[in-house]
């Protein structure tokens, strides 16, 4: 029996403090009503172009940082061409120089021989 009273009572003030706000059941419903329509239009013509526009940039990043790795590879594989061809270059600067200080000293040795006089 207290139960029941306290639940009038409270019936009761809720009803009073509705009352005192200016609430009503039929204003809340149309005000609900008219959250989910914005809602759902808001959802169709503004979420979903911002989603899409998301995805489309989230993909360009990821293509972007998918490009500089292989950009990395290719500058890596670049440079070990480029340090190869200038062992390269050292390598033949060497036996070119070699050959002329061979060449050099040959070309010595035969100016300082005396001449040779033929017989006839």
């Amino acid at each position: 029996m207290i139960i029941a009273a306290a639940a009038g009572g409270l019936s009761q003030t809720l009803h009073d403090t509705a009352e005192t706000f200016g609430w009503s059941w039929q204003l809340f419903l149309a005000q609900v009503i008219s959250f989910v329509i914005v809602a759902l239009v808001l959802r169709r013509f503004a979420y979903k172009p911002i989603l899409a526009v998301l995805e489309e940039r989230r993909r360009k990043i990821e293509e972007g940082q998918l490009n500089a790795e292989k950009i990395k590879r290719e500058l890596a594989e670049a440079e070990k061409r480029y340090q190869e061809i200038v062992a390269k270059a050292r390598l033949t600067r060497k036996k070119s120089r070699r050959n002329s200080r061979k060449q050099r000293s040959v070309t010595r040795k035969s100016s300082r021989r005396p001449m040779q006089t033929r017989k006839r």
